[in-house]
């Protein structure tokens, strides 16, 4: 386990190293270019779908899905039969959670005018340690919730893995036809979602992997 934590560690440097230049780059050269183009499709079909899309991550729906998620995976996790499908719930429970209260850290600490703002009065960059939703764009919040789920899942399924990424993908290209967030912020949130997934996971089976090998043994009644 020491040497996978170290692993991963090193990984998670190289990407956030990378992600961060990447993100310069785009910052740069394409995030400005992009949102008057999804712009420029306001009043289209392409915008109302990309809204609709948006909705699979909304932090409400993630919120119901930890709160009712965790609810049913410890009601069965303390009785007297625990099964495999509650803990890996509750994996996904705690992946969500962490991405949830990660992302808005991050965004806390980054800030970043949202595309309307540049629209309306031309403002673009970041803005730093600020709540204020319209200058709190970076990273994309769906983007960061909708990855570390699917990662999540890819990790316990590994046939659903493709289908999963394609449903964050098309979530996360969708932010920007809302008008809600640059690709930069989405590409930041996609990363930071894969992430918050593989730590937990770590964290998980560090937790839980005794428990899921030796049976669980209750007194007579």
């Amino acid at each position: 386990m020491t040497s996978e934590r170290s692993r991963l560690a090193l990984r998670t440097a190289l990407a956030v190293l990378t992600t961060a230049a990447l993100v310069l780059v785009m910052y740069t050269f394409l995030d400005r270019p992009a949102a008057w183009f999804a712009h420029g499709l306001q009043h289209t079909l392409v915008h109302t779908w990309a809204r609709g899309i948006s909705y699979l991550a909304d932090h409400t729906v993630f919120f119901a899905f930890t709160a009712i998620g965790f609810c049913v995976c410890c009601a069965n996790l303390a009785g007297r039969s625990p099964r495999p499908w509650a803990r890996h719930l509750l994996f996904l429970c705690l992946t969500a959670l962490f991405a949830i209260a990660m992302v808005e850290s991050v965004k806390f600490v980054f800030g970043r005018c949202r595309p309307e703002l540049l629209f309306k009065d031309h403002q673009f960059g970041f803005t730093w340690f600020t709540q204020a939703f319209v200058r709190n764009s970076f990273p994309s919040g769906h983007t960061t919730r909708i990855f570390a789920l699917a990662t999540g899942i890819a990790l316990l399924w590994r046939g659903v893995a493709v289908p999963a990424y394609l449903l964050a993908v098309l979530v996360g290209v969708s932010r920007v036809f809302a008008l809600m967030h640059y690709p930069s912020d989405v590409l930041a949130g996609a990363v930071l979602g894969v992430l918050v997934a593989c730590w937990t996971h770590l964290l998980w089976r560090a937790l839980f992997d005794e428990l899921q090998q030796r049976p669980i043994h209750f007194p007579p009644a």
